[in-house]
């Protein structure tokens, strides 16, 4: 187990200076994809596109994981 930082960018850096402790793997990939999408419908509702990139860092600074997704709405 480990402690590990979230950092969020979505046009502008928010960097996580808390952190959460939580195993390595599976779980911690799991939880990144869980916050990056619970923030892209979150910021869905407010834009027709938008790039958010999550940046998972150990307590090292080492960075560990990084998700990005893009998110596009067209309507007809």
């Amino acid at each position: 187990m480990g402690r590990f930082f979230f950092d969020i960018y979505d046009g502008v850096e928010l960097r996580d200076d808390v952190g959460r402790d939580m195993e390595d793997g599976a779980i911690l990939r799991a939880e990144a994809l869980k916050a990056v999408t619970h923030l892209a419908a979150a910021e869905a509702e407010d834009a027709r596109e938008t790039t958010l990139v999550l940046t998972v860092r150990d307590e090292g600074g080492n960075r560990r994981l990084k998700v990005r997704l893009v998110c596009q709405v067209e309507e007809f």
